[in-house]
């Protein structure tokens, strides 16, 4: 039987070239910060996480500056991005007044000389009283009717059929 230390994904298995090598990598980035190395920038912001060290008047200062040249581009894309929603406000309010304008404000009460069917109450429809219990669905279906055959009416006249 093999040794389980030799596969490959077991953790103590010996460590091979490959991960030799980049160990050393690694060693040689955390002790000299200079070198760029993704896990020893990692390392390091555990690191300063964990036991923050005091920032250099340097640093603090080249901090600053970043900050500052990123809040005037803020700035100017804020002010571009006010100006082009002032200027979609105004455009909108000139096609709204435009419209109302040129709107034609009379309503016409039938289209194609034909009257349109109106609202109404449903008490035509019904002679006699309800009864105290059962019929709901019925009498839901005969306004429900009622009022498709309304409409239709209403879509045939418009469009100057009868």
């Amino acid at each position: 039987m093999s040794d389980p230390r030799d596969r490959p994904d077991d953790p103590l298995a010996p460590a091979t070239d490959e991960e030799l090598a980049e160990s050393a990598k690694l060693r040689e980035a955390l002790d000299d910060p200079s070198r760029r190395n993704e896990d020893a920038e990692l390392a390091r912001a555990m690191s300063s996480a964990w036991s923050p060290r005091d920032l250099s008047t340097e640093g603090h200062r080249s901090i600053v500056q970043q900050a500052l040249i990123g809040h005037d581009a803020r700035r100017r894309r804020n002010r571009v991005l006010r100006v082009s929603f002032g200027a979609s406000a105004v455009l909108a309010l000139a096609a709204a007044v435009l419209l109302y304008v040129r709107s034609d404000r009379s309503q016409p009460e039938a289209v194609h000389g034909t009257a349109m069917a109106m609202s109404r109450s449903t008490q035509a429809l019904f002679q006699d009283r309800f009864a105290a219990t059962g019929g709901e669905s019925a009498r839901i279906d005969r306004i429900a009717m009622a009022r498709a055959a309304d409409l239709r009416d209403n879509e045939f006249a418009k469009w100057g059929v009868r």
